[in-house]
């Protein structure tokens, strides 16, 4: 009867990891640093905050390095240039990564699709909390690190971004989800950098996954949130937000922690739709 206890503990420990997709908590990710000197751990705040404080050992890649330049907001640089980028850092395809950020949960997030879509293997989020990093011992420091250059090899990947056609000729009954701040979908935000939302559009801010200090929800959590917006899990789904860091919150959310199998990752966001003057909006 024990050892059934003990097999069934087991099995449900590794669903709830599963459930959880790419995420590491604080303490599993204290006990992989001290047992794996390979792992990777990249900090993609920007330099300033990197240069503040950082966890030890963590080297720094600022998410807006992965970007085009040019008056297109966010749009992600050519697969053997972010090769070369990660690879310079020491950042292999093959290699243990784990992600942060200032504990939003979005450029880490968006960075993890950036690394999938070109082929990395085994990459983590790790949600930045000063109270878990506590009470797990994870060392900050001041004191920048670097990585031993190396080759990050572009391979096939599943984690393909639907394109501006994808939008334009969805499946009648496809979700279209728009993660960003409800001004900007009703094209009323001060900055006066939207001009209202994509046609059939569903308003579901990213925050709708996260919890009030950032964390993902749980699984169960998810699927629930994204019920109410019309999401469920026999519908297609595609998410977008302004440049696609929102987005990719939704797509980690629904996609890796949720489950739902058909959702895609419209990673031009708002900023590619309205490079075409003919694509319709509507406020």
């Amino acid at each position: 009867m024990l050892r059934k206890i003990f097999i069934l503990a087991l099995i449900l420990t590794a669903f709830q990891s599963f459930a959880q997709g790419p995420l590491i908590s604080a303490k599993d990710f204290a006990a992989e640093q001290k047992a794996n000197k390979n792992m990777v751990v990249i900090d993609v705040n920007g330099a300033d905050i990197y240069g503040k404080q950082h966890i030890q050992g963590a080297i720094n890649i600022p998410h807006k390095d992965l970007y085009k330049a040019g008056p297109v907001e966010g749009q992600i640089k050519p697969a053997d240039e972010l090769a070369a980028i990660f690879g310079k850092k020491g950042v292999s395809n093959t290699a243990k990564i784990v992600l942060y950020d200032e504990g939003s949960n979005r450029y880490n997030s968006r960075v993890w699709w950036i690394l999938k879509s070109i082929g990395a293997t085994d990459v983590s989020i790790l949600h930045f909390n000063m109270d878990q990093f506590s009470a797990a011992r994870i060392p900050l420091t001041a004191t920048p690190a670097t990585g031993k250059a190396t080759t990050f090899a572009v391979t096939e990947s599943n984690y393909k971004a639907c394109q501006m056609a994808d939008v334009q000729n969805r499946a009648e009954g496809t979700v279209l989800l728009d993660g960003r701040e409800k001004d900007e979908f009703e094209g009323a935000d001060a900055a006066k950098k939207s001009k209202g939302h994509i046609p059939g559009a569903v308003f579901m801010n990213f925050k709708e996954v996260l919890t009030a200090t950032g964390a993902y929800k749980s699984k169960d959590e998810i699927i629930a949130a994204a019920a109410k917006f019309g999401a469920t899990p026999e519908k297609p789904i595609i998410v977008y937000c302004n440049s696609g860091i929102k987005a990719a919150v939704l797509y980690v959310a629904l996609k890796e922690i949720a489950g739902l199998q058909n959702v895609q990752n419209y990673v031009g966001s708002y900023a590619d739709w309205v490079t075409v003057p003919e694509n319709p909006l509507v406020k």
